[in-house]
């Protein structure tokens, strides 16, 4: 698979702390969204978008369907232990930027690739 990048050839990237252990969970629609009490329901809009993108982003770099894509997203937000939240917002930043943690990138090419290998032994979808 080729390096993921949204603006061309491998650059240095930034390097960004981990954060703390994750309180938010980001969630589909109809599905509950964990925020302290204080985030406001325009807050919580705000954490359902960029989630949302950041799942469109990763449908588009690894060809994968949306539950796949969303599979991903968790996959390194453990793995790099940060929140979905983040996570969502650091790849959202990304396509305007260019810049991603390279721990972050490498996770996610990792991800997409066991997703699209996952998809292939599964076989064709029937729809």
């Amino acid at each position: 698979m080729a390096e993921l990048s949204p603006h061309g050839p491998n650059r240095d990237h930034r390097t960004e702390a981990p954060m703390a252990a994750p309180q938010h969970f980001a969630a589909t629609r109809g599905e509950v969204v964990s925020l302290p009490a204080r985030a406001s329901t325009q807050e919580q809009g705000h954490v359902l978008e960029a989630v949302e993108q950041a799942v469109g982003i990763v449908m588009a770099l690894g060809r994968l369907r949306a539950d796949q894509a969303r599979a991903v997203l968790e996959e390194v937000s453990q793995r790099a232990h940060i929140t979905l939240r983040r996570i969502a917002e650091l790849l959202t930043d990304w396509v305007s930027s260019g810049e991603l943690n390279l721990g972050i990138r490498i996770a996610l090419e990792e991800s997409i690739r066991h997703q699209a290998r996952l998809a292939r032994s599964a076989g064709p979808v029937a729809e």
